[in-house]
């Protein structure tokens, strides 16, 4: 992992990806080959898709105070759950780097380096034993994070354990490597199955690009009594089924041995995948290893903010996880244990949509009439094996598909892999998408196995042919559909000028442009009886128009039956504001009616009724609130001055620097997601849900981000709930200033 200290940084790779896997594919002795290769302990991970890399002790330089009460202090339980949200189905830890503390207790080491219990820079709390205790009930597996060398900022530790300095410009002596492995081996043992994996830094390979040496030679001389094999060995000593990968520094994909499981794949630069390197149909592993892809999520490791958009984000890891590789993504997490909020709403919407959870998503079994297959398929599924519904659709004949026609922004397929399981290609609209290899060598149903996101929101259709080839390991060309998850929660957009529309009556049409009518149009009437009326396919619609000190009433009509009558009349005027809102309807056609009455509230001076547009969805919506809405209540200090054009929601924004200045606002929904920005003035806030603290969310990043999720709750019961955020006189030690802002809410 590139550190503060490491001397071996990236550069711009100009020489062919294939080139270089052929280069280190040369470089792993013959005699050796096939140790360790195409491990089936990978499975889980492979399973897993993605996992949390975090750099707790990052450096040395932001460890502060007592050593134990840093330690002491970091929340399992909070963490655990965070990790849970996300998705994550591992996270790799740091267990100990340059500074010379370690989260865990150790005798070999702290002999090796004459240290007592006064001395010693081992924690006294074992921080892993109790993230495992934490992260277990959740299903997540622990992997620890080591350097393969001494802690570079303890020179003492250094020279007690023979390691030569600069400790990167030189090979690790046997003496070292033989210290070294029998410390490993001891928390190994320590901790048994509780670690399922471990993340090495420091066994380089590319120093010839710096003018350095390969100091991954020291561990490749297998004449010797000591290397990766050993080394290995020592890390799987407690648990045989350990997974283990050896980093060869930020220039290489491909393993630099095949005593590794898994490759490290550090690139910090999201544009790598499996199929550069394997042909269709995208076989996960390069020389015997499992692919995988180590990155960080913010400006560097343990920064605040974005390195990649949530787009960007969610699509590079539906490629990677379709093509079974693994990515491992680094999130800023707090000394206390709390992953940095902004990043931790990303995580989550990222993973809603590659495994088609969270608001907004259908499910939609395999023997849903709307699904088609060709071709030979069977349907016996014995009941309680864990197949979704208890059916599932399955082929063995090439040629064979099941198509599908859904209305929506993302897809997800899901099925079965396993030991007897063959290949298929994806369509999209027509287009092949994806071939993905359904072996495994243990079963895994009901699982994703594709993901397609950030489709245009409308009618679109997958595809699902099997093929004739498969893995050289299966025993069968199995190919099984098990369900599809649909994300209809983006809702389609009628502008109150579409064909669509009936108007019978008297209305008029004139609006003034760029005052915030939605497509600078709207339709408005103060004549009783005169009506709208549109006729949509959905399960929910939305009517926006205008509230304000001049409007009068409107009744509301579905289907012909009358659901609502709306008061319209407000003290202020907003425009293009949310007025109906109706769940719940069968996904079919239906019709909407808005009828003018003839009376209005008392305070009201006329009788307007508008209509702008209609939002109408497969799901349900996902409803914005911009920060002026009249829906969000401020109290204290706020400002609302914003330059058009800076990339807030609708060029309006609140901010404050005010400690106890809060924004506060009900909403009706099972999530909220809090926008904002994050910038490097910018300060700390409190979230409370229901009146009661959720979260504190730090806004503090090296780089500026507008409109951006800063906080996101779900699994909400049905229902009316309450979102505050307070501002707070805290802010991150690199910030200069104490902004806190609202830019709109989103809930669903």
């Amino acid at each position: 992992m590139t550190t503060r200290q490491r001397p071996f940084r990236r550069s711009n790779r100009t020489y062919s990806l294939v080139l270089a896997l052929l280069v280190v594919l040369a470089l792993i002795p013959p005699h050796r080959a096939q140790a360790q290769t195409y491990n089936a302990n990978t499975d889980w991970f492979m399973q897993g898709k993605f996992g949390l890399f975090v750099q707790w002790l990052y450096g040395g330089g932001d460890i502060t105070g007592d050593w134990n009460t840093l330690v002491n202090n970091f929340d399992v339980d909070y963490f655990a759950k965070q990790v849970s949200e996300t998705g994550a189905k591992y996270v790799i830890f740091t267990l100990g780097q340059n500074s010379g503390y370690f989260a865990s207790p150790n005798a070999t080491y702290d002999s090796l380096v004459g240290r007592t219990a006064s001395t010693s820079k081992m924690s006294t709390r074992d921080l892993p034993e109790d993230l495992y205790d934490a992260l277990n009930p959740y299903g997540i597996k622990l992997m620890l994070y080591l350097p393969a060398r001494s802690p570079s900022d303890d020179p003492d530790a250094v020279a007690a354990l023979g390691d030569p300095t600069p400790i990167y410009d030189h090979l690790a002596p046997q003496a070292f490597q033989a210290k070294w492995e029998s410390v490993v081996q001891e928390w190994s043992d320590r901790y048994g199955a509780k670690v399922a994996g471990w993340w090495f830094d420091g066994t380089y390979n590319n120093g010839a690009m710096y003018g350095k040496p390969d100091i991954s030679q020291a561990y490749t001389d297998y004449t010797a009594a000591h290397n990766f094999q050993t080394f290995a060995a020592a890390a799987k000593h407690g648990n045989a089924d350990a997974i283990v990968s050896f980093d060869p520094g930020l220039s290489v994909e491909a393993p630099m041995t095949t005593h590794a499981d898994y490759i490290t794949g550090e690139q910090n630069l999201l544009q790598y995948v499996p199929s550069q390197y394997n042909a269709a149909p995208y076989s996960r592993w390069i020389g015997g290893v499992q692919w995988s892809e180590t990155a960080y999520q913010g400006y560097d490791w343990a920064r605040n903010g974005f390195k990649y958009s949530t787009l960007d984000l969610t699509n590079y890891f539906s490629t990677v996880t379709n093509q079974s590789g693994v990515i491992s993504i680094g999130p800023n997490v707090s000394k206390e244990g709390h992953i940095n909020s902004p990043q931790y709403a990303q995580l989550v919407n990222m993973h809603n949509a590659i495994a088609g959870v969270g608001p907004g998503v259908t499910v939609v079994e395999d023997n849903d009439a709307g699904i088609s297959y060709s071709g030979t398929w069977l349907t016996s599924v014995p009941s309680g094996t864990g197949y979704s519904g208890n059916n599932g659709h399955f082929t063995t004949t090439a040629g064979s598909y099941s198509e599908y026609t859904f209305n929506g922004t993302n897809v997800v397929w899901s099925g079965v892999k396993g030991p007897d399981h063959g290949t298929a290609d994806v369509y999209i609209d027509g287009a092949l998408d994806n071939s993905v290899d359904l072996y495994a060598a243990h079963r895994f149903v009901n699982t994703e196995i594709y993901s397609k996101v950030g489709l245009t929101n409308g009618p679109h259709t997958i595809k699902i042919v099997a093929r004739s080839d498969k893995n050289s390991a299966s025993t069968g060309t199995y190919v099984e559909v098990d369900r599809f998850n649909i994300t209809t929660g983006t809702p389609t957009v009628i502008d109150d000028t579409a064909s669509g529309f009936t108007y019978a009556g008297t209305w008029l049409t004139s609006v003034p442009s760029g005052t915030g009518y939605w497509n600078n149009t709207g339709h408005f009437s103060t004549t009783s009886g005169s009506y709208a009326q549109y006729v949509f396919n959905g399960a929910s619609i939305e009517w926006y128009g205008a509230i304000g000190p001049d409007h009068g009433k409107a009744d509301v009509y579905i289907d012909g039956t009358l659901d609502q009558t709306v008061d319209l009349y407000n003290a202020n005027r907003y425009i293009d504001d949310q007025i109906y809102v109706k769940r719940g309807l069968s996904n079919g056609s239906h019709t909407i009616q808005i009828v003018a009455r003839s009376d209005k509230n008392a305070a009201s001076t006329d009788y307007y009724v508008e209509v702008d547009r209609l939002n109408s969805s497969k799901g349900t919506p996902i409803v914005t609130w911009d920060d002026s809405n009249s829906q969000l209540a401020y109290s204290g200090t706020w400002s609302t001055g914003i330059s058009t054009g800076t990339g807030y929601y609708r060029d309006t924004g609140h901010h404050t620097t005010a400690a106890g200045a809060y924004m506060q606002a009900s909403f009706t929904g099972t999530s909220v997601e809090w926008r904002g920005k994050t910038d490097a003035d910018h300060g700390m806030a409190d979230v409370y849900i229901d009146g009661v603290l959720d979260q504190t969310v730090d806004l503090y990043s090296e780089e500026r981000f507008t409109d951006v999720a800063v906080y996101r709750k779900q699994g909400l019961t049905t229902g009316t709930h309450t979102i505050k955020v307070v501002a707070k006189n805290s802010k991150n030690v690199r910030s200069t200033n104490y902004y806190v802002e609202v830019d709109a809410l989103s809930f669903q």
